[in-house]
């Protein structure tokens, strides 16, 4: 006869390889579901080479994307500029794949920070008092109520021109979208028994 200890170890290992089990069937069945779906696999191998070329800007970008050289001003596409020059000179190819660097930094920075900060106030506001429900919630509103792309403008007016302004700027355009989906979130909580 065995230990009881030992049974419910084995018991414990085996509803372990079992929950570990489901969770690669369900990362098989998504990918699975990925491969199905054309335009899915197209969208996620085009996303992947933006986010490739955006990583390695430095070892893909074939020249300084701030050299100047105005005896090459305007050129058409060819061997040397694959997608020509600009008014300066320089190669539009290098400053778009550096474009895509600094795009991606943008996005993943502004959105990290609104995320962030929109957790926190959305959390406060459900799990605080009324009134500081409500003060949070107008904010909330007052940010929301602008046009985004006004309200960033008018942010980047006011603090001056820069990349960290930028990410400030579109981070606070987002806030009040994560602060009410986490404000519902935990007013819905709280109202349940076990609370």
């Amino acid at each position: 006869m065995e230990n009881p200890s030992e049974v419910g170890a084995q018991e414990s290992e085996v509803a372990n390889l079992e929950t570990e089990l489901e969770g690669a069937r369900a990362v098989d069945t998504i990918f699975v579901r990925l491969l199905r779906n054309r335009l899915a696999l197209v969208g996620m191998i085009i996303s992947s080479i933006v986010i490739l070329t955006a990583l390695l800007a430095p070892l893909l970008a074939p020249y300084d994307p701030l050299e100047v050289d105005l005896v090459r001003r305007l050129q058409p596409p060819s061997r040397e500029h694959l997608m020509g020059t600009d008014h300066l000179g320089r190669d539009m190819l290098s400053r778009v794949i550096y474009g895509a660097n600094i795009s991606l930094q943008v996005g993943v920075v502004s959105v990290a920070l609104g995320t962030v900060v929109g957790l926190v106030i959305g959390a406060a506001a459900g799990f605080l008092s009324r009134a500081a429900d409500n003060v949070l919630m107008s904010i909330m509103d007052a940010i929301y109520a602008f046009p985004a792309i006004l309200l960033a403008l008018a942010l980047v007016a006011a603090f001056g021109q820069g990349l960290v302004t930028v990410m400030t700027a579109i981070a606070i355009v987002r806030i009040p979208i994560f602060a009410r989906t986490v404000r519902g979130s935990v007013m819905g909580e709280k109202e349940k028994e076990y609370i």
